[in-house]
């Protein structure tokens, strides 16, 4: 049989898609594993998709998007982001997964290293792996709120080093960076000629302070904005993402999108467009539960004496399970959660290096599910040892 790419055949799957296969569909386990929202797709959203396939011909579209949607994204980027950029700067996408892929492919060369924090959302290292290019953690802080560690990331740079990749607010930490620390970064990437892939991908949600883009401190492009209508919206299975570019580099995106999805579908689009532009109470109703249950968790951590860190945005929370001088794995307590507890939680091995101690559980789960999945985990993390 002839060889198959090795970047592909040397893939393993992510502890965090682990344990999502092994409770995929069970109703007697509690949740807490993935970014999955517990709403429903709003009402006037769901509307729009079936008007247009009712009513209008479901063919093929521009590979950047129809234009009436880039306009609203580019709208929404104005409004939430607070930033300029005109429409042809926008490439819509199959949901984020799809602008980061293609960012990826546009901005990286086959050996090239990409700086990727640590933690990290799992689903960095397949897109890596498939651009062919290598990974390069540098750490997040968990005793700074998993912010990064500046000095850190000049130890780490290569002569390799091409992307610089940007999450706030963050997955899995739940870290929002402060515009300071922003502008840092931003400086490092002009010292270091690097372009600087900023995932906001979660920027709605923001408990305490405030979203700063990347894109504000952009003086001479080289940054480009990834969002998302999937956790804003509770549109995860509709995949409707967008990247904001630089003028030069957008047709190069559409090109790069195009050969892997050719053109969402039109259904898909005006219903991406009935959520930029239609009413944005459920945005603001789904963030202040988010926020709710942020507290809910972290009042039962402090009744149990733990109180490392409170997140500020996003809907995730990182739990430890062991000090450094008993460590723990992960993946073995993820799995042993599942079988003793009915609970499930994505192991901080998924995520990096720095979280191999730790379980990330998702708030964007019932209250109840929240509070009896937190004391179930707490409970078996007291004494528990992997076989």
């Amino acid at each position: 049989m002839p060889n198959v790419n090795p970047s592909i055949a040397s893939q393993r799957a992510n502890p965090a898609f682990h344990i999502g296969a092994l409770v995929h569909g069970r109703t007697d386990v509690i949740h807490l594993e993935f970014g999955e929202p517990d709403f429903a797709t709003p009402a006037h959203i769901v509307e729009a998709a079936q008007r247009s396939i009712r009513d209008e011909r479901q063919g093929y579209g521009p590979g950047n998007g129809m234009l009436w949607l880039r306009e609203a994204i580019a709208a929404r980027v104005a409004r939430v982001n607070r930033f300029s950029v005109k429409p042809d700067q926008i490439v819509v996408t199959a949901g984020g997964t799809g602008a980061l892929m293609s960012s990826l492919l546009c901005l990286c060369e086959p050996g090239d290293d990409v700086l990727v924090p640590d933690p990290a959302w799992a689903g960095y290292d397949a897109m890596l792996a498939n651009a062919g290019v290598r990974k390069v953690y540098y750490p997040l802080r968990p005793d700074n709120g998993w912010l990064p560690d500046l000095e850190a990331l000049e130890r780490v740079l290569t002569s390799r080093s091409r992307v610089l990749i940007l999450n706030s607010p963050s997955n899995p930490g739940g870290g929002v960076f402060p515009r300071e620390t922003i502008a840092q970064l931003m400086e490092f990437a002009r010292k270091h000629d690097v372009w600087v892939l900023a995932d906001e991908c979660y920027d709605e949600f923001v408990y305490e302070g405030e979203h700063t883009s990347a894109a504000l401190f952009d003086t001479d492009s080289r940054v480009l904005t990834v969002g998302t209508c999937s956790k804003a919206y509770a549109m995860t299975g509709w995949r409707v993402g967008w990247v904001a570019a630089p003028p030069a580099l957008a047709p190069l995106l559409a090109l790069a999108t195009a050969a892997q999805v050719n053109n969402l579908p039109l259904f898909v689009q005006r219903a991406a467009d009935a959520a930029l532009r239609g009413p944005q109470d459920c945005v603001r109703e789904m963030a202040a539960a988010y926020r709710s249950r942020r507290d809910l968790a972290m009042q039962l951590l402090r009744r149990h004496g733990i109180d490392e860190y409170e997140p500020h945005g996003a809907f995730y929370l990182l739990i430890r399970i062991s000090q450094e001088t008993t460590p723990c794995d992960s993946v073995a307590f993820a799995e042993a959660l599942i079988r003793e507890r009915a609970i499930a939680v994505s192991p901080g091995a998924a995520f990096g290096p720095g979280t191999a101690a730790y379980v990330r559980v998702s708030l964007a789960s019932d209250p109840a599910a929240l509070h009896a999945g937190i004391e179930g985990l707490l409970a078996l993390s007291n004494g528990f040892v992997a076989s």
